[in-house]
């Protein structure tokens, strides 16, 4: 695959590394340079290296049909370029020389540091792209974009001895290159808290996960939206100074107010000594904090504002995105909600419920991809335990959540240097999938080979090979015969499209995506001048009641005068890592 050295997703020999655990101490440049020198000794990093520096244009590139929508990122790739080094030029200078460290210490060019602000630079071109309806790559750089983490913080009453724990997927397109290589990189610097964070080998981000020797966890979540800059604080950055400087909640909140931050972002954050958990949600002009409501002991966060003053200029990009944001977000308000009923959460049932697929709107089904908590993209799963003093960590390929997990106890107390932990002693903690056996296993490969080759900029061809493969392997997945029917609609096959969608429509069993999959079965049959099927679908769609529903009954209601167009059926949109078209 171009530029990037990931594992197939049909590769199911190749394992893991063993866990790299990391002790860096010092001044935040002595660690920076640690770590690029012990990675040198363990190895393993230079796909991680290799994978940056192209992820945002691969992201933009997608599986997009369009040869200029293909062509625009390499063309754009230059601008972004100097946008990311506008944005690292507005870096903390100590943390930007400790990244430049790191790269030189790894044999690597220092201004290869910006390379680790690829999320911000991505979420800005979204942003800017729907701000600005940029020419001819405004709604298609809208439709790449691939948020789906998912956090669930719990504590009392919800857990079953009381004790806060913080659980985290991240979702996050370098798969076969971040789940290869599992590490967690231990801090002690000369000032500012003992802090740590969950990374890849040849990642020195502490902006995804981290934690500190007060309890304070920090977990970032893409959010999008019109409201971003080039001179703001980069979310590296921004989780670094929290992991190393605030030991309560209100510390944490001060500083993410202390200067605009540059992208759009929510912040899980929760305290071990407060037992509580809030979201931290900012843009380039405004930040706002929500917490539980009703002394309720958790708060769930996935990628929609919860705030309501920042969700003006919220962008979705994708018909289905509220769906699938809302509902994997409900799904684990539902697993604590179920914690308060009598089953209380713990670390395993945690895990398996970071591995879960099913349902919300109905849980019968166990969803290969949409609105589940268990996504394509899951990378690294992790359930913090501030009391206990442990990180339980996933070892295991994507979806990350369904694999296995090592225990890492927090230890400060090393010296330099860096150990590796063989994973025999690694536990499975998920539940049983229909998607580990079978012709469902065999599908579910297929669809995250296509999902793995879209994110990473690869042949479309190959992507409409293998969501095909999936969906003829297993027909009764509803969202594979949605994603299939959309390379019909692009291969111009109009009636294999209709059956596609129709076919669907006989395993789906919930509201939404039933609904979704007659507004595509009805512009098909329209332009196949299959009146009775188009009214039949109108009429199905128009009969089912979901509170996201309302925008497509109306836009087909709206297509009985005015059909969708059939240039735009040929050039759908197809989001196979969100299990989405359109």
């Amino acid at each position: 695959m171009s530029h990037v050295d990931a594992v197939s997703a049909l590769d199911t020999e190749t394992k893991p590394l063993p866990l790299a655990v990391f002790h860096l101490r010092g001044s935040q440049v002595e660690m920076g340079a640690q770590h690029g020198r012990l990675l040198q000794q363990v190895g393993g990093w230079h796909a991680t290296l290799k994978y940056y520096p192209h992820m945002v244009e691969q992201m933009l590139r997608g599986s997009a049909l369009n040869p200029v929508e293909r062509h625009w990122p390499v063309v754009m790739k230059p601008v972004l370029d100097v946008l990311a080094a506008r944005l690292e030029r507005h870096r903390p200078p100590e943390l930007r020389a400790r990244t430049q460290a790191f790269m030189r210490a790894a044999g690597q060019h220092p201004r290869e540091s910006r390379h680790v602000l690829a999320m911000d630079v991505f979420q800005n071109a979204v942003g800017l792209a729907g701000r600005h309806m940029l020419g001819p790559f405004a709604d298609p750089w809208q439709q790449r974009a691939v948020p789906a983490c998912s956090t669930l913080m719990a504590w009392g009453p919800a857990t079953d001895d009381g004790r806060l724990l913080h659980a985290r997927n991240f979702d996050f397109p370098g798969v076969g290159v971040w789940d290869m290589a599992p590490a967690v990189v231990f801090c002690t610097p000369d000032r500012g808290q003992r802090y740590a964070f969950a990374t890849s080998r040849g990642a020195d981000v502490p902006g995804i996960t981290a934690w500190n020797e007060s309890g304070v966890t920090v977990t970032a979540h893409t959010r999008l939206h019109r409201d971003v800059t080039f001179s703001g604080a980069a979310i590296v950055d921004l989780c670094h100074d929290i992991a190393r400087r605030a030991s309560t909640l209100a510390e944490a909140e001060a500083i993410a107010r202390e200067r605009p931050v540059a992208s759009t972002w929510g912040l899980a954050i929760s305290s071990g000594a407060e037992q509580r958990g809030v979201v931290v949600e900012c843009h380039a002009t405004g930040v706002a904090v929500t917490g539980p409501t009703a002394d309720e002991p958790w708060q769930a966060c996935t990628n929609h504002y919860l705030a309501d003053s920042l969700r003006e200029r919220e962008l979705a990009p994708s018909p289905g995105w509220p769906w699938h944001t809302h509902s994997r977000k409900k799904r684990l308000d539902h697993a604590a909600e179920m914690a308060i009923a009598g089953q209380p959460l713990d670390v395993a049932s945690l895990f398996a419920w970071l591995g879960d697929g099913h349902d919300v709107d109905a849980p019968q089904m166990e969803r290969l991809a949409g609105g589940v908590v268990a996504q394509s993209t899951s990378v690294q799963s992790v359930v913090v335990d501030p009391q206990g003093q442990t990180l339980h960590l996933s070892v295991g390929r994507c979806p990350s959540g369904r694999g296995a997990v090592l225990d890492v106890p927090w230890d400060w107390s090393a010296p330099v240097g860096v150990e590796e932990r063989a994973l025999d002693a690694a536990v499975r903690h998920a539940a049983p999938s229909r998607f580990d056996t079978g012709d469902a296993q065999v599908a579910y490969r297929h669809y995250l080979r296509a999902t793995q080759v879209e994110a990473q900029g690869g042949d479309v061809a190959l992507v409409h090979e293998h969501i095909s493969i999936a969906a003829e392997t297993l027909p009764d997945e509803p969202t594979l015969q949605l994603l299939a029917g959309a390379v019909a609609l692009r291969r111009g096959e109009l009636s294999n499209a209709l059956r596609l969608f129709e076919r669907g429509l006989l395993a789906e069993f919930s509201p939404f995506a039933a609904g979704r999959l007659h507004m595509w079965a009805c512009r098909a049959a329209v332009h196949l001048r299959d009146s009775v099927a188009a009214t039949r679908h109108r009429a199905a769609l128009a009969g089912l009641r979901h509170p996201l529903l309302s925008p497509l009954q109306e836009r087909v209601l709206s297509e009985v005068q005015k059909p969708y167009p059939l240039e735009k059926l040929r050039g759908i949109g197809l989001h196979t890592l969100l299990g989405d078209i359109g």
